[in-house]
C-alpha cells in the first residue's frame, strides 16, 4: 500500500524538494561565545562546592565546631541542676494560695 501512495513522480518531487538547501551558516564567534557559556555555567555550579573542599575552610569549619561542643559541655557541666524542693516548694506557694491542701481536697472528694 505504501508503493500506492509514492509514485516515482512524487518521489522524484520530494527528493528536487531539497535541492534548494544550503549549508548553515553561523555568526562569527559563535563558538568562542558557546564555549564560554559552557564554561560559566559549570565554574559556577561547582564554586560552592570549591570553596568547601579547600583544607583551609575544612579545617576552620571542623575547630569552630569542636569549641563549640566544648563550651556546650562546659557549659551544662558548671551550671547547677534544679533540685525538685524548689519545684516543690513553687508547688506548695501555689497550692496555698488557693487554698488546695491535700486534706482539703480529699475532704471535698469524701464529702460528695
Amino acid at each position: 500500500m505504501e508503493s500506492e501512495n509514492f509514485t516515482q513522480p512524487h518521489q522524484n518531487k520530494i527528493l528536487h524538494s531539497l535541492g534548494g538547501l544550503s549549508k548553515a551558516e553561523m555568526p562569527p564567534f559563535f563558538y568562542t561565545r558557546l564555549m564560554a557559556n559552557i564554561e560559566n555555567r559549570s565554574t559556577n555550579t561547582h564554586s560552592f562546592w570549591r570553596l568547601v573542599t579547600k583544607p583551609a575552610v575544612t579545617l576552620v569549619t571542623i575547630s569552630l565546631l569542636v569549641i563549640l561542643n566544648i563550651a556546650a559541655i562546659n557549659y551544662y557541666v558548671r551550671t547547677p541542676k534544679q533540685s525538685t524542693s524548689i519545684v516543690s516548694s513553687g508547688i506548695e506557694k501555689f497550692a496555698e494560695e488557693y487554698d488546695l491542701n491535700e486534706s482539703s481536697v480529699y475532704n471535698e472528694i469524701i464529702i460528695k
